[in-house]
């Protein structure tokens, strides 16, 4: 069990040993996919047939457009360039949804030695011996919060409960995974059918007769103005956390200023960070980032910050 408040705020790194692209990825693969995924989804929807050419010479002048911006973001590219808004939403669901299909987990994982999801789970449940111990699964005290529109946190969470605790009704599963908040602050591809929302899909579903169009509005850019609730939300958790923790995140400065960070965090914070593969210097300017206006601390700061050049499963090994 996890007893001290922690948070989680997930960066598409932290997806990615489940099969999932990396920010860097996700460009690369709607730059080269985007025509041919729009050709399959349009060719298995006759109801909008008439209109394949056309939007298919859309779809490709957005995918060169983007290709040739040399944008690295497929969200700065479609703050800058508004229009190509729904071409964009429906190529990132192409991708989420074209992943699911290859996700793996536990000793499928694609990368079994950053494989953090089943460690954690492991920590969350490590002294759950009965059968009616699943309801205390809930009072572990953590949180996070997700840039991903992904869904493979809460399957993973939700299969691996509901298959450690057998025969235990499904509704009493998800209300104990109603009691760990996961924050999607700029939305999630679909919810799940357990999810209880409007317009479900399960994981890994076909969607070759799947309207797509439906899901592209639970998608928020993060340039778009609007209200968002989930960003407040967010902010609160990080701020009464007493541990924090950045995994597979890649601290993009609008992302640290969409919530709000450092200004939200304080000095009696423990606050830790994945830093995979980036050069001593480039933590360093991490760091100063983190502390450079944030809480009380001396330096202004939280003052126990601890970035690592360590993969998301190796930082929780040696911090949580």
């Amino acid at each position: 069990m996890v007893k001290t408040r922690t948070v989680f705020i997930l960066g598409a790194g932290a997806s990615c040993p489940y099969g999932y692209p990396s920010g860097r990825e996700l460009r690369q693969q709607i730059c080269s996919y985007h025509v041919a995924d729009c050709e399959s989804y349009l060719n298995a929807n006759s109801r909008i047939t008439p209109l394949i050419p056309q939007e298919l010479r859309r779809a490709g002048d957005f995918a060169n457009k983007f290709r040739k911006s040399s944008t690295k973001s497929i969200d700065l590219f479609l703050a800058r360039n508004p229009e190509f808004t729904t071409y964009g939403k429906r190529a990132i669901l192409f991708r989420i949804f074209a992943a699911e299909k290859q996700s793996r987990f536990r000793e499928e994982t694609k990368y079994k030695d950053q494989d953090w999801y089943s460690w954690l789970f492991e920590q969350l449940t490590q002294t759950l011996v009965r059968k009616e111990d699943y309801s205390r699964f809930g009072e572990n005290c953590i949180s996070f919060v997700t840039f991903n529109y992904d869904r493979s946190l809460e399957f993973f969470l939700y299969e691996s409960l509901i298959n450690s605790f057998n025969g235990v009704a499904p509704g009493k599963i998800v209300e104990q995974l109603d009691k760990i908040r996961i924050i999607h602050v700029f939305g999630q591809a679909a919810p799940l059918r357990w999810q209880g929302q409007d317009h479900v899909m399960e994981y890994a579903e076909d969607t070759t007769n799947t309207n797509v169009e439906i899901f592209c509005d639970n998608l928020r850019i993060i340039y778009e103005k609007s209200e968002n609730l989930e960003l407040d939300e967010a902010q609160e958790v990080i701020s009464k956390a007493s541990r924090v923790f950045f995994l597979g995140f890649g601290y993009a400065q609008e992302n640290l200023d969409a919530l709000g960070i450092p200004a939200i965090l304080n000095a009696a914070q423990h606050v830790y960070g994945t830093a995979l593969a980036l050069t001593k210097r480039e933590i360093n300017r991490v760091k100063s980032v983190l502390k450079l206006t944030a809480g009380s601390g001396p330096e202004g700061g939280p003052v126990n910050l601890l970035i690592e050049d360590l993969d998301c499963l190796a930082l929780l090994r040696k911090y949580l």
